[in-house]
């Protein structure tokens, strides 16, 4: 059998773990280019390459499908999300230029309890107590990473923290989005949106590139494209609960290409917080799990 039909074979929860996985491998990647493209580049010239180049990539998808493929009900949804996305990604850049790969990442798992709140009040869903002891674990584990009072808190480490928020807010958004319009429609309107609101600065604050860094931005722009497009195919295979906890496989990817590739070396307040902010996800994705299997043997009976 054939890979893509043994991939077809596996249950629908099954294949959206295994795209969010794969998504968090690229993101990984990702950082390691935006690291050391960030030495030489502004953060704004990184930001308006990666939706340039998305959107280039894109286009023959687009031309095979028709332009038709684009109508949508959602173009407010859409409008909000591409605001939420660049300024996301300007501070996120920037967090990963100045902050250590393993702590930035370790922050960024913020995302999945605020995706998974955000959601449920857009949904107008009860706020369970495992979302609210998942939100909670995962402030008291940045509050760790972080150390207010003890250690300064710089302006990398504002930046990651909006991240994380309108990072959440931009996922849940793509779940909604996913239920009325294709996947692949969704990921072309997060790149080619937010190409206008990138150009002028990124124009701006422009630095010509050697061939060299010109392999490199492509690699960037390809990893970015392709940990979007696993994202967003996991998020409308499957509830953001179930297949975000997998991000955590970043935290391990980035802390290794972090020591040996930028010297970084992980400071011990980063398993503890780390810890909190994962286990109080999962202990989310446990309980939904556990209640929906409640709620199917109530069903039953």
């Amino acid at each position: 059998m054939k890979a893509p039909a043994l991939y077809l074979a596996l249950p629908v929860q099954t294949r959206a773990i295994i795209l969010m996985t794969m998504s968090a491998i690229a993101y990984a990647l990702t950082f390691v280019t935006v690291r050391e493209l960030s030495e030489t580049f502004s953060v704004y010239m990184l930001v308006m390459l990666r939706a340039a180049i998305g959107t280039v990539i894109l286009l023959p998808w687009l031309y095979q499908s028709g332009i038709g493929i684009l109508r949508t009900s959602q173009a407010k949804l859409y409008g909000f999300r591409a605001i939420l996305v660049y300024s996301g990604n300007l501070c996120w850049f920037y967090a990963l230029a100045k902050m250590s790969l393993a702590d930035a990442t370790a922050l960024s798992f913020l995302m999945p309890v605020f995706t998974a709140i955000i959601l449920a009040v857009w949904m107008r869903e009860h706020l369970s107590g495992p979302r609210i002891t998942a939100l909670a674990l995962g402030l008291a584990g940045a509050f760790i990473v972080i150390r207010p009072g003890f250690t300064v808190i710089s302006l990398a480490t504002i930046g990651m923290l909006y991240t994380t928020l309108s990072y959440g807010a931009a996922t849940a958004a793509t779940r909604v989005l996913t239920y009325k319009d294709n996947p692949s429609v969704v990921v072309f309107y997060m790149f080619a949106l937010n190409l206008p609101l990138a150009l002028g600065p990124g124009v701006y604050h422009w630095t010509t590139p050697s061939p060299a860094d010109w392999l490199l931005i492509g690699a960037f722009a390809l990893l970015s494209l392709y940990s979007q497009i696993y994202m967003t195919r996991a998020l409308a295979l499957a509830e953001a609960v179930i297949v975000m906890p997998t991000f955590y496989l970043q935290l391990p990817l980035a802390a290794i290409f972090g020591f040996f590739l930028f010297g970084q070396m992980p400071e011990i307040w980063l398993i503890p917080g780390a810890a909190l902010i994962i286990g109080g996800s999962y202990y989310s994705l446990w309980s939904e799990a556990r209640r929906r299997t409640r709620n199917k043997e109530d069903g039953t009976r």
